[in-house]
């Protein structure tokens, strides 16, 4: 189940993250670094909002939505999803406001703010139903979701830099009106309904009681992101943030884009099998979805790694090269680590209802990122920033993995782990004895021997779940 639910959400989890990692390599050809900078900084903002705001019903809907299945849950369920999102889009819009106004290093204008405001509540309400589609398994909703609004988002984007203003603005309408019209066409395939904004006092309860402690998480979980982008921005100014940016963004969006490619479907796996076989039945379906989690990224990471300089001289603008060559490297081992923490050992604790821990969990790994960053920034400039976000990423995996396992008896198939180990071992010693590429083709023709040489060894790893995947194939084939 989880694999062909996977398979159905490859669409969604492929073209919406691919069009973010392209978009921030085409900025950098169009963007000074402190226009670039000014962006990346109202991203940070926006996921702020949508957190602080939003993210605690998100959290509810994506675990309970699927239990309200009468008419008349539904119909409560709808009232109070509209009053939630009036409310919601009202606090962010003053957020997003105050922030563009009080915090951002630049000269504000009502244009600037207008815009910041437009994209982020376009894009933290298609995140929200994006999950409420995910959690009713409404796989094309979800799909129109993502894809319009990063895909249709970048072509109108393109369209603005080269035709209208290569500016910050430019960008931010571009991807609120892909957004919006993402929205329109998916909210009518959903199971949601336009009702009459009304709190319901159960549903309100049950869903503060599971998300309060995610209001205070989530706002943590998006200091181990986006703290680094404002650290620097306050010792060294938002142009340094532009060149900043775009190995930590690169980064970042490599090891997202990664773990979606399997992660789509899995909690609400999970969801299903607890409250089918209980919460034992839960674990094994855990490691697998975390092996499965293992052998995307593993071979990310060490795909970026070794063939990092490449990349960047191939795809970077060369303003912007010498400093992402070096912060890229770091950026995809921390992503890769976080992505894993955020759809690993900390889903345990919402899964199990200990929300409290997510909160430990996050606070541990905000208060390191923030403390390493500044250390790095400090001792090694703008590199040594990344470096402590590494470390960071690295201390709050450790503690969640433990605590996952210690409470909840979480755990990792060893022998999954060697045998993505040495998949990943395969890989790599087929990239080192390539050429080092300089055009992209060769990029192209480096980074298929990688895939073909790591699926290849994967495949002889797991023969049997080769075969049996290839016998339900041909039985679907069959019916057919």
């Amino acid at each position: 189940m989880l694999l062909r639910q996977t398979i159905l959400y490859l669409p969604a989890q492929i073209l919406g993250p691919l069009a973010q990692m392209v978009a921030t390599i085409v900025w950098t050809y169009w963007l000074e670094p402190d226009a670039l900078g000014a962006y990346a900084l109202v991203w940070a903002i926006q996921e702020l909002a949508g957190l602080a705001f939003l993210a605690w019903w998100s959290a509810y809907m994506l675990r309970y939505a699927s239990g309200h299945g009468a008419e008349g849950d539904r119909k409560r369920l709808d009232g109070m999803e509209w009053a939630v999102q009036i409310i919601a889009a009202v606090a962010q819009t003053g957020f997003a406001v105050a922030a563009v106004w009080f915090v951002l290093d630049i000269e504000p204008t009502v244009h600037f703010a207008l815009a910041a405001v437009a994209f982020t509540l376009t894009r933290n309400i298609g995140s929200h139903f994006a999950d409420r589609a995910r959690a009713h398994f409404e796989i094309t909703a979800y799909s129109i979701i993502q894809i319009t609004g990063s895909l249709l988002g970048f072509l109108l984007g393109l369209l603005s830099v080269a035709y209208v203003a290569p500016t910050p603005e430019a960008l931010l309408w571009s991807y609120a009106a892909a957004q919006a019209l993402g929205l329109a066409l998916a909210l009518p395939l959903m199971r949601v309904g336009l009702r009459m904004p009304r709190f319901d006092r159960a549903i309100l309860a049950a869903a503060w009681r599971y998300g309060a402690p995610l209001f205070i998480a989530s706002v943590l979980v998006w200091a181990g992101s986006h703290s680094i982008r404002f650290i620097v921005q306050a010792d060294l100014g938002v142009e340094a943030v532009g060149y900043i940016t775009v190995g930590w963004w690169l980064g970042l969006r490599l090891t997202t884009f990664a773990s979606m490619l399997v992660t789509g479907a899995s909690f609400s796996i999970a969801v299903e099998r607890i409250r089918a076989v209980g919460p034992k039945g839960a674990l094994p379906q855990f490691a697998t979805n975390g092996a499965l989690l293992l052998a995307i990224l593993a071979p990310s990471v060490a795909g970026v790694i070794v063939l990092s300089a490449s990349l960047v001289e191939v795809l970077v603008a060369p303003v912007y090269a010498p400093l992402t060559v070096q912060i890229l490297p770091l950026a995809v081992a921390a992503g890769a680590i976080r992505a894993f923490k955020n759809h690993g050992s900390d889903q345990c604790f919402l899964l199990f209802e200990r929300t409290t821990l997510n909160v430990w969990s996050t606070v541990i790994e905000a208060s390191a990122t923030v403390i390493c960053c500044i250390v790095g920034l400090k001792l090694g400039g703008m590199v040594g920033a990344a470096a402590g976000c590494l470390a960071a990423a690295v201390i709050a995996e450790i503690f969640s993995f433990v605590v996952a396992n210690r409470i909840f008896g979480y755990y990792l198939r060893l022998a999954d782990l060697a045998k993505i180990a040495a998949a990943t071992l395969a890989m790599v010693l087929a990239l080192v004895f390539l050429p080092q590429p300089h055009a992209l083709a060769g990029l192209i023709t480096e980074v298929t021997v990688g895939a073909l040489s790591y699926g290849a060894a994967l495949a002889l790893m797991f023969p049997s779940e080769v075969k049996a995947f290839i016998a339900k194939a041909q039985a679907r084939l069959a019916r057919r």
